[in-house]
């Protein structure tokens, strides 16, 4: 049997980023440290081209503390004639800057502007990847849980109420839902008794097992949606899983009594607790219960569910799901609320939370958590502040060197609160394969940046010599 996705049909991202980004995945075999080397591979091929700016920089910086005081005559001269003040400022620019001054002012602005598009840029791709991956992995599991059904369909074929079939499932405990993958990648799901150990016994035949993913076969041509071929019954919408949910899993109408609608596989059995020992009721006796062959399927089901989701799913550290913030509040397996929002509802067909509730809730119950503890954006804010912090105390130390003191403005204190804190929201709305990047980033940034400085210091401080004794030579041959 095969199933077509007709829900949600999220392309997969494309873009310079993403080629990229799938590059770095194919050699670590791994997201996230893909992503951590990408951003260290940037920032140390960034860090060459901001480098030369802030060499620029200090240069025109210590241009303009030479030029101060003719720049405060100019000033008190010309503080009723603004635009002539602005005439004489350009003039005196010009007379010792020269081109440098404009050329450095360039520079500076688009170097600012690819650092800006390159953070949006990534930010948006990596976005658009979140949304793929949580279409993708919901259809991994929606798909796994359909099969599932399937194959209880094929087993059944129609009679439900067969007694020697129904007996086999008595052993419910025993029995899973089998995937085969083969060299070339195709996948067959059988029903299989494991209680033998190595000798399964198989209920049914491998049946042809397609997920999410497209057939590649180009001749093939599937039948009309809510249709069932008649080779291998291909199931091609949420019409045709719904209908194999309400097969097995009776609806009951409100003052129904729940069971009456059940096939029973077992009367009154035993329930144990965890270790296996009978539970009693309030008198002391063996609590009991019916066991539904409903019960079962959904039993086998959701362990194969659940297997797929342990194998499948992208964890980082403490971080259960990479494509969902770091937040105690954000659980690693989403809502059916939270996962139309993520998507939008061009991408949600008719019956979707129906399905979504019969294998889903399920899951959550057995595996979802808080997906982190804002730790990546408490870290980014730290690690922001203390970049900083070590570029001001540099700032200090060179400035205290030059004789200069230099205070910071208001604007400048506020910066340095309000970016980190930028950061650090969008580490806490957003991905967190995002919020490892700009961790990644501000941690090479914060080593990196104190040995550019320290580099543009010799540089220039070789340049200042090289002049002084030049000026030297030249005062010596006067005499």
């Amino acid at each position: 049997m095969a199933i077509i996705s007709s829900l949600l049909s999220i392309a997969e991202p494309s873009g310079a980023w993403i080629s990229i980004i799938r590059a770095f995945e194919a050699v670590t075999n791994n997201y996230v440290l893909a992503i951590i080397f990408l951003t260290v591979v940037i920032r140390l091929i960034w860090a060459v081209i901001d480098t030369f700016s802030k060499y620029s920089q200090q240069k025109m910086n210590a241009i303009q503390a030479n030029i101060q005081p003719e720049l405060e005559k100019l000033k008190a001269k010309y503080a009723n004639q603004p635009q002539v003040l602005s005439q004489k400022q350009n003039e005196l620019y010009r007379k010792y800057m020269g081109k440098s001054y404009y050329g450095g002012c360039l520079i500076m602005l688009v170097i600012m502007i690819l650092n800006l598009v390159i953070f949006f840029t990534l930010f948006s791709g990596l976005n658009t990847m979140a949304s793929y991956k949580i279409s993708y992995n919901y259809d991994n599991l929606k798909y796994t849980y359909a099969n599932c059904l399937n194959v209880v369909d094929v087993y059944f074929d129609g009679d439900y109420n067969n007694e020697e079939k129904l007996n086999a499932f008595k052993d419910y405990k025993n029995l899973e839902f089998e995937i085969i993958t083969d060299e070339d990648g195709n996948k067959t799901i059988a029903l299989v008794n494991i209680k033998d150990g190595e000798n399964k016994i198989y209920l049914t035949e491998k049946i042809e097992y397609i997920d999410n993913f497209e057939r590649e076969d180009p001749s093939y041509v599937p039948p009309a949606e809510g249709e069932v071929s008649e080779d291998d019954g291909i199931i091609t919408s949420n019409e045709y899983i719904l209908s194999l949910i309400e097969k097995i899993f009776p609806v009951y109408e409100e003052g129904e009594e729940f069971g009456t609608k059940e096939i029973i596989l077992i009367k009154d059995q035993i329930v144990t607790d965890e270790n296996g020992e009978p539970v009693l009721d309030e008198n002391g006796n063996n609590l009991t219960q019916d066991i539904y062959l409903s019960t079962a399927v959904q039993d086998i089901s959701m362990r194969k569910v659940t297997e797929v989701y342990d194998t499948s799913k992208e964890s980082f550290l403490w971080i259960d799901n990479i494509w969902i913030a770091d937040s105690p509040t954000a659980q690693s397996i989403m809502s059916y609320s939270s996962i139309s929002a993520q998507l939008g509802k061009k991408y949600i067909q008719d019956g979707e939370e129906k399905i979504y509730d019969a294998f889903m809730i399920d899951l959550k119950e057995e595996r979802s958590r808080a997906n982190g503890y804002y730790v990546l954006p408490l870290i980014i804010i730290l690690v922001s502040f203390l970049s900083m912090y070590l570029i001001n105390l540099h700032n200090k130390k060179r400035n205290k060197k030059a004789g200069k003191e230099v205070k910071n403005t208001g604007a400048t204190k506020w910066m340095q609160i309000i970016l980190p804190i930028v950061l650090g929201l969008f580490a806490l709305f957003y991905n967190s394969v995002f919020a490892i990047y700009m961790l990644t980033g501000q941690v090479v940034a914060s080593i990196i940046t104190p040995l550019q400085y320290l580099i543009i210091d010799k540089i220039y401080d070789a340049k200042n010599k090289k002049k002084e004794e030049k000026i030297v030579v030249d005062y010596t041959r006067k005499f």
